[in-house]
């Protein structure tokens, strides 16, 4: 009987981690990302942004399309998942069309790049935006 008992207390601490890591990885952007973001940049100037993301929508498997603001305007979102891993990419809606690729890391962060147009060349810069208020910020 004990040697069942260990056994089955074996079984469950090796599986329950990998159990657990599945359950919570699974992030639905349709509800984890709307609301409010405040962001900061590195370095340089303007190094605040803020992002509203009002509405996503399933546009396909592991895909779906975010309506937003950010301080330059009104801008769409396209979000994807792979391995587990929500990415969101979109141009700013500025007339420097500054592009920025982001992945979700925990619930209420943003980590990523921005690509920002400096006449012929582009500059990368680090940005991070985290989530200031949940839900409908309209």
């Amino acid at each position: 009987m004990a040697k069942k008992l260990t056994v089955c207390f074996a079984v469950i601490v090796l599986v329950l981690p990998v159990f657990a890591r599945l359950t919570f990885a699974q992030v639905d952007p349709e509800k984890a990302l709307i609301g409010k973001w405040a962001g900061q940049t590195e370095g340089g100037k303007n190094r605040e942004r803020t992002l509203v993301i009002n509405s996503v929508k399933a546009t396909g498997s592991g895909e779906w399309v975010g309506d937003a603001s950010s301080d330059s305007g009104n801008i769409e979102i396209s979000i994807s998942k792979k391995d587990n891993e929500t990415y969101l990419e979109y141009v700013g809606a500025s007339s420097a069309k500054s592009a920025y690729h982001l992945k979700m890391v925990g619930d209420n962060k943003l980590e990523g790049t921005i690509d920002i147009a400096q006449g012929r060349r582009t500059e990368r810069t680090r940005v991070t935006f985290e989530k200031v208020k949940a839900g409908d910020v309209k």
